[in-house]
């Protein structure tokens, strides 16, 4: 019954999927006011947004029709959930990455079946990390839908609720085919490390994207534990970690050989593949 409540809530916070297709904001950079009427006419007939990538706020709205056999724009000022939308999406632009990156602060999430409260387990089993949202990990499904609420009643995406009457959601071009989404990134209280989350503009939902301990990207699966080419890989942990890399390794049919002595504060494992499977090695 607890799994099935958890289930429930996960289901409440965005609306059904628009019954109106998204308007997509096309791109103009630098582009004067006419370039900007070229741009749209350049598109075809119909609606069309057109942005300046310079700036937060310039963004226009275009209806180009067609007139003696030539399209003409006419200038028409966008809807104010489109301006909204428009400002918070390029408030979260990063130029260095070309992704849409909202970069939150430290969150204090519980850990699936944890208590409240430090004293009976580590800070590494009461808080939600990267571990805990791992494909690997069993209760994975709950410590996402933990994320995913978080994520879907945050004040701070409610500019993605801006169209009250249809639910739409402003795209940018290069969003459309998926490329670029809007990404939240969890930083974990305690320095255990972030994850991050992807919005999918079909479904409304949340899903999760990857995570981090602080040092290397989560392992989801065994060929994780080597590099992306097969090639061997090592991984050093503090004391506090290594149960938590052990385990991943367990869940992920990876074998783990050797172990630290008492009080040893570091551990490096080289992963490799010997016999046709990956296996990691105390150096």
């Amino acid at each position: 019954m607890k799994k099935l409540w958890w289930l429930l809530l996960a289901a409440l916070p965005y609306p059904a999927v628009a019954s109106m297709e998204d308007p997509v904001a096309r791109p103009c950079y630098m582009c004067t006011a006419s370039e900007m009427y070229e741009r749209a006419e350049s598109l075809g007939v119909g609606q069309h947004y057109i942005y300046d990538g310079a700036s937060w706020t310039n963004i226009q709205g275009f209806n180009v029709t067609e007139v003696g056999g030539q399209r003409v724009a006419t200038h028409f000022v966008p809807e104010a959930w489109i301006r909204t939308q428009y400002y918070e999406l390029m408030r979260m632009y990063d130029a260095s990455t070309g992704r849409f990156v909202d970069q939150w602060g430290t969150v204090d999430l519980p850990a699936p079946g944890s208590p409240h409260g430090f004293n009976a387990q580590t800070k590494t089993d009461t808080v939600l990390w990267g571990h805990h949202v791992s494909d690997l990990n069993p209760s994975h499904p709950e410590a996402r839908q933990t994320v995913n609420r978080l994520l879907s009643r945050a004040v701070r995406f409610s500019f993605l609720h801006a169209d009250t009457e249809h639910g739409r959601i402003l795209r940018f071009e290069s969003q459309a085919d998926g490329r670029m989404p809007l990404i939240s990134k969890l930083n974990i209280f305690l320095f255990l490390g972030w994850v991050e989350s992807f919005f999918d503009y079909d479904t409304r939902q949340w899903v999760y994207l990857r995570s981090s301990d602080g040092s290397y990207l989560v392992q989801e699966k065994a060929e994780d534990f080597l590099y992306s080419d097969g090639t061997p890989r090592t991984f050093t942990y503090t004391w506090e970690f290594l149960p938590y890399f052990q385990q991943r390794a367990d869940w992920a049919g990876v074998a783990v050989v050797g172990q630290p002595p008492m009080g040893y504060r570091n551990a490096s494992y080289r992963c490799y593949i010997r016999e046709g499977k990956p296996l990691c090695e105390l150096l």
